[in-house]
């Protein structure tokens, strides 16, 4: 695939990604888009943050499923799967804007805070809110 190519289908990916996003939205959420998120993580004791990254997760594993398989999916292709996945990835983006500061910089759990702890490891290595 050439550059001029690559560009296109990156166009057209972004295009459904929008388009499936925003219908989910209205079928999934209130006004809130990210309310299941916040719902479902606080049933089942999981940040908002964490249980997406557990959505995501199990979204890379279905994938990898799919991947290895000689047959054709019956309910989901992987071009769905690969925008979901991707879709996962921008409602992540926005669970953790929402939760900055408004007067700081971007902030993410993923990274070294202001205290110097690594917020990702220590939910996982410690099994907070596993």
């Amino acid at each position: 695939m050439i550059a001029k190519t690559q560009e296109h289908h990156f166009t057209k990916m972004v295009e459904q990604m929008h388009k499936i996003l925003i219908s989910k939205g209205g079928d999934y959420a209130n006004e809130d888009r990210l309310s299941n998120f916040k719902l479902a993580g606080s049933i089942i004791g999981l940040t908002p943050e964490m249980n997406c990254l557990s959505l995501i997760a199990t979204k890379v594993a279905r994938l990898g499923v799919l991947l290895n398989s000689d047959k054709d999916p019956n309910n989901e292709s992987i071009n769905d799967s690969i925008i979901d996945l991707a879709n996962y990835a921008v409602l992540l983006s926005m669970i953790v804007k929402e939760r900055e500061p408004a007067s700081v910089g971007v902030v993410s759990p993923f990274f070294e805070t202001s205290t110097g702890t690594n917020t990702f490891n220590t939910a996982f290595t410690t099994n907070e809110n596993l």
